[in-house]
């Protein structure tokens, strides 16, 4: 899951427009539906920021729960109120996305498909920027990701990637 959420940080850092070198930052809210092998829906929803400079980006997911997810060069901080907890990762083998994305294909006009890990990700352009990311994870769930009010190059301040937990959550390390 960690590595997963990693992988879709990146994207949105990484792939927002036909000019990579470009993106400096973006934010957008984000609608995330999840579909079982049963068909039962979870639905999530929240806002999403990325920043070139320092590699870092942040997930504020505000439904159905709340929970915060901090990426900054290979380290991951998941903040989850309702559990009281923290927990630190680290991903130490991961490609360099803009590798991976060099070799994402157009398959369409405004559709691109890439690859990470076995899992085909479907990325969908509307002028130019991500509007949804769409792929069937480890556990066959197909997950799609819709985005709107999508900001690039916006200032994004660096204190937005700053996270606080407080003293009487648990910390979890995870691996």
């Amino acid at each position: 899951m960690i590595k997963k959420i990693f992988i879709l940080l990146l994207l949105f850092v990484t792939l927002v427009s036909a000019k990579i070198s470009d993106i400096k930052t973006i934010s957008a809210d984000f609608t995330q539906k999840v579909i079982n092998e049963t068909n039962q829906v979870l639905l999530y929803k929240g806002t999403m920021f990325a920043k070139k400079k320092n590699n870092q980006a942040l997930w504020i997911y505000t439904y159905p729960f709340e929970k915060e997810i901090y990426y900054k060069n290979g380290k991951i901080v998941v903040i989850e109120p309702d559990l009281e907890q923290a927990t630190f990762a680290k991903l130490n083998k991961v490609p360099n996305i803009l590798t991976l994305l060099k070799r994402a294909k157009k398959i369409s006009r405004n559709r691109l498909v890439t690859r990470f890990n076995g899992t085909k990700y479907y990325i969908t352009l509307y002028h130019n920027k991500i509007s949804q990311i769409d792929y069937i994870d480890e556990m066959q769930n197909r997950v799609s990701i819709k985005l709107s009010d999508v900001k690039i190059n916006k200032p994004i301040s660096d204190r937005r990637f700053i996270y606080h937990i407080p003293k009487d959550y648990d910390i979890l390390q995870a691996q």
